[in-house]
């Protein structure tokens, strides 16, 4: 079965309408130029909050492997997201620990350790572009463990995990109210397409 992340929780609330819609992982983001970005002290706290079976993931931008490591030590997430230039030497210190994030599978590393393929796609993503997307995760192999994101919606998840046979999806502005406060209905029934459209 695919799995589910909704990533950019800021508040309890959702945390615990997203665990009760059954989710797999949540997502925290430590970048501080995101409009969903929290503080380390409030990750802490709202990681109390995620159950186990739940996966907790911290997101870091531009950050170095020590500080993925005392993020992870910290906050005890099980897992960082990591973009940018110390993104490889995150993975190489932490392993499975690190889902490392690329634009592209030309840039993807060895096939032991998560990835993250992530597109920008802008406000309005044609068919076309989504399909090229999912076709590129496809791609990979089913003996990947491929995080699939990028202008997902309740709507379209369905389709895309039965292009993409991706071992995770990951979601946040297209189940949001406005950024950083989810829309529990959109979060449910992002859940309910992902899981039942897995194979």
């Amino acid at each position: 079965m695919t799995l589910v992340k909704v990533c950019g929780m800021t508040n309890a609330d959702d945390v615990d309408q997203a665990v009760a819609a059954g989710v797999d992982m949540v997502g925290f983001v430590l970048v501080p130029w995101s409009p969903r970005a929290v503080e380390l002290e409030t990750v802490c706290a709202l990681r109390r909050r995620v159950p186990r079976g739940v996966e907790a993931i911290g997101v870091l931008a531009d950050e170095t492997a020590g500080y993925a490591t005392q993020v992870l030590e910290v906050a005890e997430l099980d897992r960082v997201q990591v973009y940018g230039p110390h993104a490889d030497e995150t993975r190489e210190v932490l392993g499975e620990r690190a889902i490392v994030a690329h634009r592209l599978p030309a840039d993807t590393p060895g096939e032991a350790d998560p990835i993250l393929l992530d597109r920008a796609f802008g406000d309005e993503p044609t068919e076309a572009d989504l399909a090229e997307h999912w076709a590129a995760v496809a791609a990979l192999g089913a003996n990947r463990r491929v995080m699939l994101a990028g202008a997902l919606t309740p709507e379209n998840v369905g389709a895309a995990v039965a292009a993409a046979r991706p071992w995770a999806v990951d979601v946040a502005r297209g189940v949001e109210r406005e950024p950083g406060l989810k829309d529990h209905a959109r979060v449910a029934a992002f859940v309910a397409a992902a899981h039942g459209s897995a194979a």
